[in-house]
């Protein structure tokens, strides 16, 4: 209904792959790829998920994409027998297991290839002695040298159960758990949507997005739902965008309604359909009774509405995978790139150079350079840039929000894992020697009498002053000594010249009452 409307030329929000089989979200054609691969290795993969839709999509391309894929749904209620007979028909007249999974896998062994996909969505539904037909199946496969691979598909409460069973935990080797989206990539595939279904200007706003990623959590199956009927309630108004009204009405039918109220939103967008398919027959006659005074029931009682705390954001809460990191990260550096060109093996583009280590918070705050931090928050991993390091707590970037969190709770969750930038030589160096040219020899010598305070030599070549001034700077910063300017001396030279991004040292007078708390400028 609405497709002409906002000029899609096909309806969009259904699938979430292209026409090409590709994924529109990056992060899913990454983990499609990494389920293909593992395919062609015999055993066990598991993949994970709150989304029973989204791991469909999973299932359908992968019967696009690989041959020899068998799809089985363990809803309502998968036993062995069904598996079996779902298998291969003729196993209900084996006098036992074995006998039957050995028919099977001489089926399977009649054709041409010598290798088996098999996937079992729903496994939640799956029965105990279907794990035991599983393993028996890798087992025999095994034995004859048949290449079998199970991909278990379900929500992410059954990862523990189904991957650490005693009779297929040998067979495991791969185990992912897809994580919501994040609202960057909310705002990439809801633009890759319009875009690939012809419509040039999207009728969700970048607002209506973000509001979209907050009711879902990052849930894409749910976006989806949510796109159609926001927009279909658009177009019963003929409205050019989608209106925070309409995405109410939209949220009151997908998403659980409060158990205290009536679902009025799904009422609203009904009634809303209902009005524009009838071509507003009925217009004229509400408008004729509306001047009329309605009866109010005496039972009737104005309820005062009872105010509630607000509520306060939890940084466990907070989902930032490392593009969207680095990507703050290379903001502080005055670069605004996006998330897939703001990677690591990018950073020399820039002049900057780019490094990736272990280390402890006060080490790196010691460089007085910011970094990304992986943090270990709630069940996932989570990425945040450090950009102001005190005695008792920590500022971090997550999400354009800046995070007050306390040392210890710091301590707890980081991993000790770090991508850090800092700025390289004019030429494009991390070290000067003899053998640099005149034009890092210039700018280090004035570097050095910027730091020191100290008139410019206008050396263009390595002098036995500017090793003197290079062994004195390193002194005044307590470092080794050695007349050397090598990566870490200039990296503390440009610190302490105020011409890179730093880390701010503070000593607060107090520690934060809460473990973490969102800062507001």
């Amino acid at each position: 209904m609405y497709q002409s409307h906002f000029k899609f030329n096909h309806p969009p929000f259904r699938k979430i792959t292209r026409a090409s089989g590709d994924f529109f979200v990056p992060y899913h054609q990454d983990i499609f790829n990494l389920l293909k691969e593992k395919t062609q290795q015999a055993g066990i993969i598991g993949l994970f998920a709150d989304d029973a839709p989204l791991l469909g999509q999973f299932s359908d391309a992968l019967k696009s994409a690989t041959p020899d894929v068998i799809a089985i749904n363990a809803f309502p209620k998968l036993s062995a027998s069904s598996l079996l007979y779902k298998l291969n028909p003729g196993t209900k007249e084996s006098k036992n297991r074995l006998q039957a999974v050995d028919a099977i896998l001489h089926q399977w062994q009649g054709g041409k290839s010598r290798t088996k996909v098999l996937v079992i969505s729903h496994t939640d539904a799956m029965k105990e002695t279907c794990r035991e037909v599983l393993a028996l199946l890798l087992t025999r496969a095994q034995e004859l040298e048949f290449r079998l691979s199970v991909v278990l598909m379900g929500t992410a409460d059954r990862e523990a159960v189904l991957m650490q069973q005693s009779e297929l935990r040998e067979y495991a080797h791969t185990c992912h758990t897809l994580r919501p989206l994040t609202c960057r990539e909310f705002l990439s595939y809801v633009q890759a949507q319009c875009e690939t279904h012809g419509c040039e200007h999207s009728p969700l706003t970048p607002a209506r997005v973000r509001k979209m990623h907050a009711l879902t959590k990052g849930n894409i199956s749910k976006l989806n739902e949510l796109a159609h009927l926001s927009m279909l309630a658009a177009w019963t108004e003929r409205a050019e965008q989608v209106s925070p009204r309409h995405l109410r009405l939209a949220a009151g039918e997908i998403l659980p309604a409060k158990k205290h109220g009536m679902r009025l939103a799904t009422v609203g967008l009904f009634a809303s359909v209902l009005f524009a398919a009838c071509g507003w027959y009925l217009t004229s006659s509400i408008g004729a009774r509306l001047p009329i005074q309605l009866p109010v029931p005496a039972s009737w009682k104005q309820q005062t509405p009872i105010e509630q705390a607000p509520v306060v954001p939890a940084i466990d809460n907070e989902v930032v995978n490392q593009p969207d990191a680095m990507h703050q990260l290379y903001l502080m550096w005055g670069y605004d790139a996006s998330a897939d060109d703001a990677l690591c093996q990018n950073a020399a583009k820039v002049n900057l150079m780019c490094k990736q280590g272990n280390a402890s918070p006060d080490a790196l705050a010691q460089e007085g350079y910011p970094w990304v931090s992986e943090l270990k928050t709630g069940n996932h991993l989570n990425y945040a840039v450090v950009a102001r390091v005190g005695d008792n707590s920590l500022d971090l970037l997550m999400n354009n929000r800046t995070w007050q969190v306390s040392r210890h709770w710091f301590n707890q969750h980081a991993t000790g894992n770090y991508t850090q930038l800092h700025r390289l030589t004019p030429e494009g160096k991390d070290a000067i020697s003899a053998a640099s040219d005149a034009k890092d020899m210039g700018w280090l010598d004035q570097q050095l009498s910027q730091a020191l305070a100290e008139p410019e030599t206008h050396a263009q070549t390595w002098t036995t002053e500017m090793m003197k001034r290079t062994r004195e700077f390193q002194q005044k910063m307590h470092l080794r000594v050695d007349g050397i300017p090598g990566e870490e001396t200039l990296m503390q030279l440009m610190h302490d010249t105020n011409t890179t991004p730093s880390v701010l040292l503070q000593t607060p007078h107090a520690a934060p009452d809460a473990k973490t708390q969102e800062k507001h400028s």
